[in-house]
């Protein structure tokens, strides 16, 4: 097969320009070594592994998605972006991508350009028999963390031959999802402008399953942090991860069991909430603690039954017995180290401890007690 960036390196020698190919959700698959002709949008691109929902909104208001023949693209000073000559990479009347011209000769040869265009539709045909791959081995991921699934050794061993791994390699499965009533589609990561090829992907029940083995130094951490930046890029941020342990491929049900479990306990948290940063939104199923409790069929229910009347009191009370309440009991009731953490005299921990006794109604001098509020702060997500 040849390579894209061979392809794009031969347009641009065609058509005398930096020339940049995007698959069709504008992320950044090859580009011309060039000189000259940096344009802002060319440097976002490039640097940025894509085009911003800004800019994609401009180029298709030329009606890229539709054409079948080049489409020159004005120049807009007020955004930066220079003239631009835009060829469909299509297969079979199906765009699969887009090779860009930055500002090419307006007196270039009819013939050049011709070239330039078969050029593009031989770009569009290897962008379909790579998404058609990336279907096969969605299918496959599907069949192996299916928990009724059958001869799911089989299943790895397949799984294994397409993604070029180990029959017996480890793996993480993290499973992404957006606010609830968004959903997210596999051909927002996969593609060679998305997650690396040896990553398993696929779609289950509006959120994305990745499969993400252990290859060379790569983290599993990484590679999701990386999907869920790519999916900011495309306009579905707020996105998060739950990651499950590390399995055998063979055993990837389990760790999908678990990744989806952690995705339940920190999905509720995305309504409404601010963006978190890179680095804050995969959330490992070994690192929720007492909120697993929170992953399972019935975590409605124990939200519903932690919030007794002595936590709900003391949530609905002054944040700064919250805050309190909450390191007093992290502390195993040890005022000394309660004060040190408010930066408190330890009279002034007394007095707050009593204002949340008579908030709640409890005896902080019982066990019992204290883990009623404990686990309810806990569960609800006090941290």
């Amino acid at each position: 097969m040849v390579d894209l960036q061979d392809l794009v390196d031969e347009a641009a020698t065609l058509l005398e320009a930096p020339v940049t190919l995007e698959d069709r959700r504008f992320r950044l698959l090859a580009a011309s070594v060039h000189a000259d002709g940096a344009d802002p949008v060319r440097v976002e691109t490039v640097m940025g592994r894509g085009s911003g929902p800004a800019t994609r909104t401009w180029f298709e208001s030329f009606g890229i998605t539709r054409a079948r023949r080049p489409v020159r693209v004005s120049a807009d000073p007020e955004r930066g972006i220079a003239a631009r000559l835009c060829l469909p990479a299509r297969w079979h009347d199906v765009v699969q991508g887009y090779v860009w011209a930055i500002e090419p000769p307006a007196d270039l040869a009819t013939d050049r350009v011709r070239a330039a265009e078969d050029l593009a539709a031989h770009a569009g045909e290897i962008l379909a028999r790579l998404a058609s791959r990336r279907r096969a081995t969605e299918r496959l991921v599907l069949d192996l963390i299916e928990p009724s699934a059958v001869g799911g050794g089989a299943v790895a061993r397949e799984l294994a031959d397409d993604l070029a791994l180990a029959p017996d390699a480890s793996v993480v499965v993290a499973v992404l999802g957006a606010a609830p009533g968004e959903v997210l589609r596999a051909d927002q990561v996969l593609g060679p402008g998305g997650v690396p090829r040896w990553v398993g992907v696929a779609e289950h029940g509006g959120d994305l399953v990745l499969l993400v083995p252990a290859v060379g130094d790569a983290r599993d951490d990484e590679v999701v942090e990386e999907a869920l930046v790519g999916l900011d890029r495309l306009g579905s941020p707020g996105v998060v991860a739950g990651l499950g342990d590390p399995a055998r491929l063979a055993d990837a049900a389990t760790s999908y069991r678990q990744a989806r479990a952690a995705l339940r306990v920190v999905r509720p948290s995305l309504a409404g909430a601010e963006p978190q940063p890179p680095g804050m939104r995969t959330h490992p199923w070994s690192a929720l603690g007492i909120r697993r409790l929170l992953g399972g069929e019935a975590g409605d229910e124990l939200l519903d039954a932690v919030r007794t009347p002595a936590v709900a009191g003391l949530l609905a009370g002054p944040e700064e017995l919250v805050e309190t309440a909450g390191i007093y009991l992290d502390e195993a009731g040890s005022v000394a180290a309660t004060a040190v953490r408010l930066g408190l005299h330890r009279q002034s921990v007394y007095h707050r401890l009593r204002r949340i006794e008579t908030l709640t109604g409890v005896d902080l001098s019982r066990g019992r007690d204290r883990l009623e509020l404990h686990l309810g702060l806990l569960v609800l997500g006090w941290s």
